[in-house]
């Protein structure tokens, strides 16, 4: 997402430098790019700025896998910020759903993930997933968006995805808890030197987000931590009971 919350929602690449959120995948430099190596547009990208044999988007699909999500089939899939399709492309392959809507405003990235994946645009406002429809997903999904977001805009997509996925459906997305601040980490944001970004890192709470979902009736899968320059990021994977209950 690039308008919906500027400038935060924006995917953030892996550089030698730090890289704001603010500078969002280019679209002709990319797709110009990918064309010219062969390869697809998601793999293009992990090279370009992933360090170490294997990538955040591997780490994140090895976890998930981990985790069961891709033992059934899943017909319904919602995401939220696709940007370039990173996570799209290989979710999309691994789960093979009849419907992969998505909510993404950047008008460039919007139009090319609908012509090269037959995936199905939904209108943003910057807080619901207004266009689906209550126990309608199988799996909702965001990746690097939740790091940047203030609060409340955090809490009100945590409410809609809980409202959208049906009984037995998975729900994931990454966040800064409080164990993505390690000393260790800590000191690596202050290496980083992001005193001028256009962004900073946004905690939330753990048990906080853990206790939210369960009172929806969506139980903790598992979670596990993935590279977010300069540090860290937690994948948390949840999954709703047949007994669930929205309030």
């Amino acid at each position: 997402m690039r308008k919906m919350l500027k400038p935060v929602l924006r995917r953030l690449g892996y550089k030698s430098k730090p890289r704001p959120f603010s500078e969002f995948i280019s679209f002709k430099e990319t797709i110009a790019g990918a064309k010219a190596a062969g390869v697809s547009v998601g793999d293009y990208i992990e090279r370009k700025h992933s360090t170490g044999p294997r990538s955040p988007l591997d780490q994140t699909i090895d976890g998930l896998a981990a985790l069961g999500l891709f033992n059934s089939s899943i017909e319904k899939v919602c995401e939220l910020g696709p940007g370039s399709g990173r996570y799209l492309e290989r979710i999309r392959a691994l789960c093979k759903p009849r419907l992969y809507e998505i909510y993404e405003t950047s008008s460039e990235w919007r139009n090319w993930l609908v012509e090269h994946y037959g995936v199905v645009p939904r209108s943003c406002d910057g807080r619901t997933l207004v266009e689906t429809m209550n126990g309608s997903i199988g799996l909702v999904h965001a990746h690097k968006v939740f790091p940047g977001t203030p609060f409340l805009i955090t809490a009100s997509y945590f409410r809609e995805m809980a409202r959208i996925v049906r009984d037995d459906g998975w729900v994931v997305f990454d966040i800064m808890t409080e164990s993505c601040f390690s000393r260790e980490h800590l000191d690596a944001w202050f290496k980083a030197d992001p005193w001028q970004w256009e962004w900073s890192p946004r905690m939330t709470g753990r048990d906080y987000t853990i206790k939210m979902f369960a009172e929806r009736g969506i139980a903790l899968a598992g979670s596990f931590q993935v590279p977010l320059f300069p540090a860290v990021t937690e994948c948390m994977v949840f999954r709703k009971t047949r007994s669930g209950s929205q309030k």
